[in-house]
């Protein structure tokens, strides 16, 4: 006779869990996103930014490209001031760049020029030298050197003069010319209280006609071009140290 067999016992599954509801947080996470539908709505936003702020964001980065070279041409803009007449254009010269070199005039000492243009006072056959002596009230202990000088369709007159000192400055270096029946004058009054002409008086001096005394500066019925940046009503430039040496 055969033993008894013991039924087979059912397969272990484990404590059994019971489900609980879900709660509004568990649902937002574990719901599924909706990538296409943001992805519209994220779209639609950015296309209606842009429709109405393209405007401004162009504005702002053409400002911000013109930006640096407007500043550049507003630096190289300064107000400049005309010559009226030959004398005051190359009075004016003497403060600029040389074209011809590239470089400034510079002395050691302080020289103030100025310029006058005496209108209708002498007759087309008057000499410079006559019309400057008549001008300045000059006499010949004042004169220290004088000359002449053709210079374009010009002839001029070129003098040293001695006066009392006036501010610091003993010594003029006188250049004149007729215009017609106009005296123009260019005085240069060099800063220094020594009774006698120095050596770097006479040196600079003499730089100072070779820049001024060109050809191309005394063609009648034609003024030289020059562009000085100065504030508007500004006086004649000086020349030099701000204190005389």
């Amino acid at each position: 006779m055969s033993p008894p067999v013991s039924p087979p016992k059912p397969a272990y599954r484990g404590a059994e869990r019971r489900r609980h509801r879900r709660g509004v947080i568990s649902k937002l996470l574990t719901a599924p996103i909706p990538m296409g539908g943001i992805e519209s709505r994220l779209g639609s936003a950015l296309a209606t930014l842009w429709r109405r702020g393209w405007p401004f964001l162009a504005a702002a980065a053409l400002i911000a490209a013109l930006a640096v070279p407007a500043r550049r041409l507003m630096d190289g803009m300064a107000p400049t001031i005309t010559a009226r007449d030959r004398a005051e254009a190359l009075c004016y010269s003497l403060a600029t760049t040389d074209p011809r070199t590239g470089t400034r005039f510079l002395p050691p000492m302080r020289i103030e020029p100025s310029a006058a243009l005496v209108r209708g006072r002498f007759t087309t056959n008057t000499p410079a030298a006559l019309a400057l002596r008549d001008v300045m009230h000059l006499t010949d202990a004042m004169v220290i050197r004088e000359w002449r000088q053709t210079v374009g369709d010009y002839e001029v007159t070129l003098m040293w003069l001695r006066l009392p000192p006036e501010g610091g400055a003993r010594h003029w270096l006188v250049v004149g010319w007729m215009e017609g029946t106009d005296l123009a004058v260019c005085n240069f009054r060099f800063a220094g209280d020594d009774l006698d002409l120095s050596g770097d008086e006479e040196t600079w001096g003499r730089r100072l006609l070779a820049r001024i005394l060109r050809p191309a500066n005394f063609r009648a019925g034609d003024l030289p071009v020059v562009r000085l940046r100065a504030a508007r009503g500004a006086g004649m430039p000086s020349l030099g140290p701000a204190t005389g040496g």
